[in-house]
């Protein structure tokens, strides 16, 4: 298998399985990689996802270039746009954490991009070298000047040159910077945090977030204003609210403990 996937408690982990290559993806990978996602939408009893890669040497180094990128594509006949792989639109509305071992560069670092959490070890190295080999890095290109400065994407995007963790950090393109050992428990400890919360309103404001970077005021705000009354209607907020009345811990989910805040 191209990818280990494993589910505990609500939390889905991908984990990229290809370490003697730096967890580079060939087709198999991304198809994995992509029905992984799918599933992780799908199933009720996912709450996030973690996404890292197999050994302490890569997240993963990008597309698999001695497969991937042949040359021998052609135009293809035009059809209407629908999404069949995550570097092409397959996403999903629960939350997603990139825990970022070594290095993330081209396709690895769009990868990363899809997440909208990223932590990373010292160590990580972050990159988009597509322009050295006269490619396209077409999903970064949309991503990252989103997440970073206009200036620090194209400087990344046009130089093809590497960062290091305490710059990402700096740019804002990761969160924090945390200890190698302890990377993949920060990721799993983000993730049962945000498990805990309202599962509903969790993902619905991940769905405002990023509906907003390109929405109007007024598009954001009737966006609003229905998930609101939507969230109004849900047990769970009854449960929340019930929650913050008694000084007690939210129970969303049947298996979980009660417990005093």
């Amino acid at each position: 298998m191209a990818i280990l996937f494993d589910v505990a408690d609500g939390i889905a982990t991908i984990t990229l399985n290809r370490p003697e290559v730096l967890n580079a993806m060939d087709p198999a990978t991304y198809a994995e990689i992509t029905e992984a996602i799918r599933r992780i939408d799908d199933d009720p009893e996912i709450l996030v996802g973690i996404i890292t890669g197999a050994g302490d040497r890569a997240f993963t180094a990008g597309a698999d270039l001695k497969v991937m990128h042949t040359g021998s594509a052609g135009p293809g006949e035009w059809r209407p746009w629908q999404p069949d792989r995550w570097d092409f639109g397959v996403t999903t509305a629960k939350p997603l954490i990139a825990a970022i071992n070594g290095y993330a560069l081209a396709g690895g670092l769009e990868l990363a991009l899809t997440c909208d959490i990223r932590i990373a070890s010292p160590d990580a190295v972050f990159g988009t070298p597509e322009v050295k080999w006269n490619l396209l890095d077409g999903l970064g290109a949309y991503l990252l000047p989103r997440i970073v400065s206009l200036s620090y994407a194209m400087e990344m995007l046009l130089t093809g040159e590497f960062i290091d963790a305490a710059t990402a950090e700096r740019i804002g393109l990761i969160s924090r910077v945390v200890p190698a050992a302890r990377l993949r428990s920060e990721a799993l400890r983000l993730a049962r945090a945000i498990a805990a919360n309202g599962p509903m309103a969790v993902r619905m404001t991940k769905e405002l977030v990023r509906t907003g970077l390109s929405a109007t005021p007024p598009e954001h705000f009737r966006l609003m204003h229905e998930y609101y009354s939507r969230v109004d209607a849900t047990a769970e907020q009854a449960e929340g609210l019930a929650a913050f009345a008694e000084k007690r811990k939210p129970r969303y989910r049947d298996d979980a403990q009660p417990g005093a805040d």
